[in-house]
């Protein structure tokens, strides 16, 4: 039997997501920049190149299995369960075998820009291994995903990111190469495979197959197959046209500023995913319900992601030239310009999981199509003002995709566009001075004056954020169906 949605239910699993994918990240950033002393910026730029590869086999080939767990109405049925289990591992022993076949291709792309990246012919086979191990994976995490039991989900997260972080600094202390990395990726898979499977008590999948589950499966999956495809492009054709014409030094510094840069990023996508989607599709039989609890929880979420935003831009240049190799200080510069770009896509990412929980699968894959298509600004804003332009030129297609999935949304476009207008406006009134005046603080100013400033300037919108949101979140009186936002989820009918 179905949970009931309840408000405490949601804010719980919210609450989960960002303490537990917030630790996260924080791991994440502690593993580079322990790693970014121990190894060189061309190793990170050969990782770059062997997760873009691995990323896009991956996406190339979803078919949505679980988000078809989550939006099934099926999605306790063991009958669906088992066989999209056995869909996942015919597809991660393909992925592998297509990762060796194409292994020559792209080491051969990449290595007329730079001669190192020839490395890729055995790194790659090596690191496609964890596609299989993947596959293998139960999809217990897809119901407790279902049902927002997210307190086992995020622990079983942190613990396997805990199991990569020790392997590759181990690795790293005794062989200092992109072995350490590659290592450390497959210990968490391997570690996260076996968890999985004794995650939920009495919860068991086995090899089956059910015809009706496997054409549902298909049949939703179709367009989630598209739509990841150019998810795929979208976060991705950056490092792969930059790798063609940076070297894999320069391309190491992009890439850890991105890491630092997309923070927010992830902690959002990670909302959208594993909060709001669910929740939206509780709803997807009253459209209307839907976007006005949308209304409710995109507010929590984007001042959330505008305060973080803003606190990366201005803490960027002093994190980096403080905390890390002096071969890696430009870096700062890169994750400013950076903010633009992931305040586009929160902004989207906040929208593009309605028309989804709608069984709206071909509107996320024109979005995503549309996202794309900022890379041609991209290329152009390279041209004319170097790796500056091409973030700004990034930023363009959110913002297109987004217009186009308010298209796609049957109420509340109004109230959507508002709300997005109005925090991107209150962000950049705020966040650009406040960048302005932390680049100004220059070495001429003493050490701690310069952290003082930058923590007054970026914790100012950080504990506004955190006023507001509390009273969003905990507000003693419950809002009237029609009423303005208050609250992260009101109980479900």
């Amino acid at each position: 039997m179905k949970q009931p949605l309840t408000r405490s239910l949601a804010v719980q699993g919210a609450l989960w997501t960002l303490g537990g994918y917030g630790w996260s990240q924080i791991m994440r950033l502690g593993s580079h920049l322990i790693l970014a002393w121990l190894l060189a910026p061309e190793i990170f730029g050969l990782m770059a190149l062997v997760k873009v590869f691995m990323q896009g086999m991956e996406m190339f080939s979803d078919v949505g299995i679980k988000p078809s767990i989550i939006q099934s109405k099926r999605g306790h049925d063991p009958a669906f369960l088992n066989t999209a289990w056995t869909i996942q591992i015919i597809r991660g022993l393909g992925l592998w075998l297509c990762t060796c076949l194409l292994t020559w291709p792209a080491a051969a792309m990449f290595a007329r820009n730079d001669e190192t990246a020839w490395a890729l012919l055995y790194l790659l086979p090596v690191a496609g291994c964890g596609t299989v191990i993947a596959g293998f994976s139960s999809t217990a995490l897809a119901t407790l995903n279902k049902d927002l039991r997210l307190g086992r989900l995020t622990t079983l997260e942190i613990a396997s990111q805990m199991v990569s972080l020790t392997v590759m600094v181990l690795w790293a202390l005794v062989n200092p190469s992109v072995w350490a990395m590659v290592a450390g990726g497959l210990a968490s898979v391997c570690f996260k495979m076996i968890a999985s499977h004794f995650i939920v008590p009495g919860h068991r999948v086995r090899v089956a197959w059910d015809r009706e589950s496997a054409q549902e499966l298909f049949t939703f999956g179709k367009w989630v197959f598209l739509s990841t495809a150019f998810t795929f492009l979208a976060l991705n054709l950056d490092r792969i046209i930059l790798g063609n014409v940076l070297t894999l030094a320069d391309l190491g510094l992009y890439s850890i500023a991105f890491v630092f840069a997309k923070v927010p990023f992830y902690v959002c996508t990670r909302l959208g995913g594993t909060v709001l989607f669910p929740v939206y599709a509780r709803h997807r039989d009253r459209p209307e319900r839907m976007v006005e609890v949308a209304l409710q929880a995109r507010e929590v979420v984007l001042w959330a992601g505008a305060a973080v935003c803003i606190a990366m831009a201005v803490v960027s240049p002093l994190f980096f030239e403080t905390l890390w190799d002096e071969r890696y200080h430009s870096a700062g510069g890169i994750a400013q310009w950076m903010a633009l770009y992931i305040w586009s896509m929160i902004v989207l990412l906040t929208m593009d999981r309605l028309p989804l929980a709608l069984g709206n699968s071909k509107a996320l894959f024109y979005a995503n199509v549309w996202r794309t298509a900022g890379v041609v600004f991209a290329v152009a804003g390279y041209a004319v003002w170097g790796l500056a332009g091409f973030v700004i030129g990034l930023a363009l297609g959110p913002v297109i995709a987004h217009v186009y999935v308010l298209r796609e949304v049957p109420f509340g476009r109004e109230a959507l566009t508002r709300q997005a207008v109005r925090f991107t406006l209150g962000a950049a009134a705020y966040g650009l001075p406040a960048a302005l005046i932390a680049n100004r603080l220059d070495s001429a100013y003493e050490f701690w004056i310069r952290v003082a400033a930058t923590a007054g300037l970026a914790g100012m919108p950080l504990a506004v954020a955190a006023v507001v949101v509390r009273g969003q979140v905990w507000g003693r009186r419950e809002p009237k169906a029609s009423a303005s936002p208050a609250v992260v989820v009101p109980e479900a009918p």
